[in-house]
């Protein structure tokens, strides 16, 4: 049971841990920061990574003219880091730690002088939820929303203008996901059926008006759209999405300026491209609902604010229905998509496949954002479950889980296809995050955050202080029904599924 009121824990761990020492100062331009985050305790997961346990956040330098890896330093956050992001205008990283035996964790991490490479833990703070796979910072920077993979819990979290998390200010659950809390299910059930209950696994801000937040579940094939209330210091579901039973959407990334989404489906290996709408009753109107017109759901696809316009496969024809059955009886895909990433040009799209154990390269077309497969590319390794890019999009770096190795390459910007460049022995990467340098790098090309400029003064000046005390935490389960609003550009009317006024 959920307490109304939470003191955050520090932590009194330090960077002492370090494998080797850093380099004088900040790297220049010509060398690239990546964190890699391992997992440390396998019996803890939901899953069951083959690699070797690690020792937590890993620092590595990548010489940008040779593409070769240094690994500059490690240091112990807790049980399984895995999502890592960095505060916009503070040397500060933010870890968040994957466990279902208990809540996980956000850890705020300190870059001394802004040097990745001197990394010491400034504190931690209760996720609220179990399982604690993605953060994303809000744009006004005074709150960070969370994202609980196992209990599908979606929080938002406090954050002071020194870049401190302060605590969960609201917890919010997906449809059916007290299923966590009434059944104790074990992750042998949850091998079992992937969708017995709600998981959300991402939380991404659309970058074109930077007001709505989607959530992908892959439990129950939706992704959910929330706002932020700064006034109240809440969240507000807005909308969901159906998307087709069975395929699993993991993580999603939005074009930066076609007006489309890219949502990875796990279960099926394939990517959806979703034509967006952007819909200002719901980005901006009354969160009581009270603007708009209940009513019966239209069928066309032309009345959601997220429309289907292409399905394409992660994997080669010949691997179509490729699978096996365990000794309990339980089938399993050959391969499992994971991360899906626009290449920072936006011509680009890749997706990693877990099993075939390569990097789907989709060349995205410039008008209507649909995909067209360029190659599939090897990873070097085994179970890639994440990669990224640095900041020219030139060179990329690949976690091999279950090989113990990340692998780099040089990206051609004309093909997008990959050429190996090196490799380094890093137990179980599990995330893979390139470390901004300056305040231009910090603006999103191909990450979550969404940059402060995008928010007037008036909108900071109408968002009120918040109590932290007493934070009650909102865990009703919504219920839908379905709207018709006008949409103020078009005068078509649109249809949608929301949530029902309080």
């Amino acid at each position: 049971m959920l307490t109304p009121h939470y003191t955050p824990q520090f932590s009194t761990m330090t960077s002492s841990d370090h494998l080797m020492p850093s380099s004088p100062s900040s790297p220049t331009s010509s060398h690239v920061t990546f964190m890699v985050s391992s997992y440390t305790d396998a019996a803890i997961l939901a899953h069951t990574p083959k690699g070797e346990m690690g020792r937590g956040l890993s620092s590595i330098l990548i010489d940008a003219a040779t593409g070769k890896l240094q690994l500059k330093s490690a240091l112990d956050v807790g049980p399984n880091p895995a999502f890592v992001v960095k505060h916009p205008h503070k040397n500060v990283l933010y870890a968040s730690t994957e466990r279902i035996d208990a809540d996980g964790d956000v850890v705020a991490i300190a870059m001394d002088n802004g040097d990745a490479s001197k990394l010491r833990v400034l504190g931690r703070v209760s996720a609220q939820g179990k399982s604690t796979c993605y953060l994303n910072i809000h744009q006004s920077m005074q709150y960070m929303l969370a994202v609980n993979y196992w209990d599908a819990k979606v929080n938002l979290m406090q954050l002071d203008a020194q870049g401190n998390i302060s605590g969960v200010r609201e917890i919010n659950m997906q449809p059916g996901a007290s299923y966590v809390e009434n059944n104790r299910p074990t992750r042998e059930e949850h091998w079992q059926y992937r969708q017995r209950w709600p998981h959300s696994h991402c939380i991404v801000t659309e970058p074109y008006a930077s007001r709505l937040h989607f959530v992908s579940d892959l439990g129950l094939d939706k992704v959910f759209v929330y706002r932020v209330d700064m006034v109240a210091g809440a969240m507000r579901l807005r909308a969901s999405v159906d998307l087709v039973a069975g395929r699993g959407p993991r993580h999603l990334v939005f074009h930066p300026t076609l007006r489309c989404a890219f949502v990875v489906n796990e279960l099926e290996s394939s990517v959806t491209v979703l034509q967006y709408r952007h819909i200002a009753a719901f980005a901006e109107g009354n969160p009581s609902g009270h603007a708009v017109e209940m009513s019966s759901f239209g069928e066309s696809k032309s009345e959601s604010i997220l429309e289907e316009m292409q399905v394409i496969s992660t994997l080669p024809h010949e691997w179509d229905g490729r699978g096996s059955i365990n000794a309990d009886g339980v089938w399993k895909a050959a391969s499992h998509a994971s991360e899906v990433r626009l290449h920072p040009s936006g011509k680009f799209l890749y997706v990693a496949n877990r099993g075939h154990d390569t990097l789907a390269v989709f060349r995205v077309d410039d008008n209507s954002g649909m995909l067209a497969l360029v190659d599939y590319e090897p990873t070097g390794g085994k179970c890639p479950r994440n990669f990224n890019f640095d900041r020219s999009g030139r060179l990329l770096l690949v976690g091999n889980q279950d090989s113990n190795l990340v692998s780099s390459f040089f990206v051609d910007m004309s093909s997008g296809r990959l050429t190996p460049a090196d490799s380094l022995s890093v137990p179980s990467p599990n995330y893979i995050y390139a470390v901004p340098t300056s305040a231009e790098e910090r603006a999103p090309l191909h990450d979550n955050f969404i940059p402060a400029s995008n928010i007037s003064q008036e909108q900071c000046k109408a968002s009120s202080p918040m109590s932290l005390s007493p934070m009650i935490p909102q865990m009703q389960i919504p219920q839908f029904a379905h709207v018709s609003v006008v949409e103020p550009a078009t005068g078509a009317a649109v249809s949608l599924s929301v949530p029902k006024a309080a």
